[in-house]
């Protein structure tokens, strides 16, 4: 028994099926479109067809649906319009061991022997090991070949969803939606610093598809912006991978309700277990700002002396006027940077928050080396009603080039009077920024350095 006439009997017992309970198929998926968001979420809008062969009670099967479908999310809406009784979702696909499953204590076909040609009869009564009970005699024994005789009516090829509707005899359009979880995007960067004021950028969005099923030749959407999702569980409407890259620089964005809407102007196919970069963003020279800050809080005590870093900061702003203004979704940035003999290096990574035009990027890419920075107490007091420290911060530059330094200092303080007095001055200034923070920006030449005092007073407490 070959391989060939098993097919054709599993086929004839198929069709025989299909014709006992008036089944109808929807095929040909068109006009499919995907609005992908960043929560592991999408929603699949998508039209097929059926030839309604008989008029009365129909079976109508819509297969290829994900596996991670909601199935509460499903909205489903005929032409000419049909009755609609119920509905189901079939997890059941025909395999090997759901069709051993399913014969489990009933009737089955088998040989005996890899060289056998007849085919017995036999009930099949354990799956583990594989035990057949003989029809005529009533011997047990493992067989060596199997032959299913039934195939369930409710087992699908692929996981499917079953109505049950009432129509007449013509051709019926099926409209459906619904969301599934399983597809998310993000974003990722690239930026080349290709001097010392200029950068080139571009972007990417990453669609990653495990949702359980393949969408061809959909029109694609992403969502930037996080959504309120009252049950994770379950989602309504009404509130090793394969890779592969395709470059479009002109993807179009408007605002969706607060959101932002990236509209792909091309059609992709979307395999299951497949991961697809999309290019959507391709900017060159971009001006940006370089410096390097300290960002530690002080508090009230004696350390004595302790050591800075500072982490260097690349900060650009999202305009037109700057050859950008694009919403920029939030996603993982790196940074590239040519040495003095035009190799590319990797310089440091971060990720960026939503970020709208006309707002201001800024992507911390490590610590400076040549940023030598030593906080020191010249005087402290602490009284019940008083509490003063006085302190000393050097900072020097021991790079080739000029720097930009800034010093955020805060100093929570929980009741009394605050009174902060510095030494900022020349190569020094400072922003106030709220009644306990401070922000000092010092320009320092190559192998220079500088010291700033700084005096905190909280009275009145």
């Amino acid at each position: 028994m070959n391989y060939l006439s098993v097919l054709l009997i599993l086929t004839s017992i198929l069709l025989s099926n299909q014709s006992d309970i008036n089944l109808a198929f929807a095929n040909n998926p068109k006009n499919i479109s995907l609005t992908i968001y960043n929560q592991n979420i999408a929603m699949v809008s998508e039209e097929r067809s059926a030839d309604i062969q008989k008029t009365g009670n129909i079976k109508l099967m819509y297969s290829g649906i994900p596996t991670n479908i909601d199935t509460s999310s499903i909205v489903v809406s005929f032409t000419p319009k049909a009755k609609l009784f119920s509905q189901n979702y079939s997890f059941n696909t025909i395999s090997y061991n759901s069709l051993l499953n399913y014969h489990l204590g009933k009737t089955i076909h088998y040989t005996e022997k890899s060289d056998s040609v007849e085919i017995l009869e036999g009930t099949l009564i354990s799956l583990s090991p594989i035990l057949i009970r003989e029809k005529n005699y009533g011997a047990i024994y493992k067989p060596y070949q199997l032959f299913f005789p039934d195939i369930p009516k409710d087992m699908a090829v692929k996981p499917s969803l079953f109505w049950n509707i009432q129509t007449t005899n013509h051709i019926l359009d099926i409209n459906l939606r619904y969301l599934t979880r399983g597809i998310s995007w993000s974003s990722d960067y690239n930026i080349n610093m290709i001097d010392n004021e200029r950068l080139n950028i571009n972007g990417w969005i990453t669609i990653d598809n495990n949702s359980g099923a393949t969408y061809n030749n959909a029109n694609i959407n992403v969502v930037a912006g996080d959504l309120n999702i009252a049950n994770r569980d379950k989602i309504s409407l009404m509130s090793y991978k394969k890779r592969s890259l395709k470059s479009m620089p002109n993807i179009k964005s408007e605002s969706l309700l607060g959101y932002y809407l990236y509209k792909i102007p091309f059609k992709e196919t979307i395999k299951d277990k497949e991961k697809k970069q999309i290019l959507f963003i391709e900017k060159e020279g971009i001006k940006y700002n370089k410096y390097s800050i300290n960002n530690e809080e002080f508090h009230f005590y004696n350390f004595g002396e302790r050591e800075l870093s500072f982490t260097q900061i690349i900060k650009f702003k999202n305009s037109i006027n700057n050859r950008l203004g694009v919403p920029l979704p939030k996603g993982d940035v790196r940074v590239y940077k040519k040495d003095n003999s035009n190799q590319v290096h990797f310089v440091g990574s971060m990720n960026i928050k939503n970020t709208p035009k006309e707002e201001s990027v800024e992507i911390a890419i490590g610590k400076h080396f040549d940023i030598v920075g030593k906080e020191t107490i010249k005087e402290y007091r602490e009284t019940s009603k008083e509490r003063f420290v006085k302190y000393s911060i050097n900072v020097k530059n021991r790079g080739n080039q000029n720097e930009i330094i800034k010093i955020k200092k805060s100093i929570p303080i929980n009741r009394g009077t605050l009174i902060i007095k510095d030494s900022c001055a020349n190569h020094c200034s400072k922003k106030s920024i709220n009644a306990f923070t401070t922000m000092y920006t010092l320009s320092l030449e190559p192998n220079e350095e500088y010291n700033i005092d700084i005096s905190y007073n909280n009275t009145n407490i």
